[in-house]
């Protein structure tokens, strides 16, 4: 009787370090939309397939890409200016100095009348006056082409956001819009998957816890080199009493099978 006891205990201390979870990809992706527009382009041949990094998904980006087109040509317009009102601004400059020298010869001579002296002085001042005018339209400019360039860079964004692309080697798990549906900022856009490897996500028990990391694992009855990849000291929230642990794996044949886990 004493031995059946014993034999009852080992077995349900075997037991307790036996645990069932799913092959699951090792990471999943859910893509929202960004901006908002209205679909034109679908490709439903790419859903469970692996992505070859081509667009699935176009929202309509017609009108930003006339307006980036004009935006560039402004651009390149703007920049020739720019070139020039600093030519404009160089030129200026020397004018200005040149009659500040002018005036500040005449200005103590005796031999020239005061209205001689104010013809200098007036000439200097509005060469002055053409200096500063042609530093603030440079300025002016230059607020301009650093506007239009975060507008240039709003529009790349924009465009590069209507076209939805999935990182190559990924799993396009579902497709959500249809051509002709209007999507808002958050509407959901695919899942995608990376079954490159695959994750366990069990639930131990307090008293397998303890010593679980220095433990190897066995998976369907075989003994592997895999270690715990993600821990949780602190009882799950909806599996009370249990710890959540994960522990990734090579690629299994077929995901979302049922796999046995032991740690002895």
């Amino acid at each position: 009787m004493k031995t059946l006891f014993l034999s009852l205990i080992l077995t349900n201390a075997l037991l307790a370090s036996e645990y069932f979870a799913k092959a699951e990809p090792v990471d999943t992706f859910s893509l929202k939309a960004s901006v908002s527009g209205q679909v034109v382009k679908v490709d439903e041949s790419k859903e469970g397939k692996l992505s070859d990094a081509s667009v699935v998904i176009m929202i309509d980006d017609k009108i930003d890409v006339i307006d980036l087109e004009a935006s560039r040509q402004k651009l390149q317009f703007l920049q020739s200016n720019i070139t020039l009102a600093k030519q404009s601004v160089s030129n200026s400059l020397k004018a200005m100095k040149i009659d500040k020298q002018n005036y500040a010869r005449v200005k103590d001579l005796s031999s020239y009348s005061k209205v001689q002296k104010d013809a200098k002085l007036l000439s200097s001042i509005n060469s002055t006056n053409a200096y500063i005018q042609s530093k603030t339209n440079l300025e002016n400019l230059k607020t301009q082409d650093a506007d239009l360039k975060v507008k240039i860079a709003r529009l790349e964004d924009s465009i590069a956001k209507k076209n939805i692309t999935v990182g190559e080697g990924l799993y396009i798990y579902k497709i959500y819009p249809n051509v002709g549906d209007f999507v808002t900022m958050g509407s959901p856009l695919l899942d995608s998957s990376d079954i490159s490897k695959a994750r366990l996500t069990i639930y131990v028990t307090k008293e397998d816890l303890a010593g679980i990391e220095d433990k190897k694992i066995y998976i369907d009855d075989k003994e592997t080199t895999y270690k715990i990849d993600k821990l949780w000291t602190i009882a799950d929230m909806q599996n009370i009493s249990s710890y959540k642990t994960e522990i990734v794996i090579d690629k299994p044949a077929v995901f979302s099978t049922l796999m046995k886990v032991e740690f002895k």
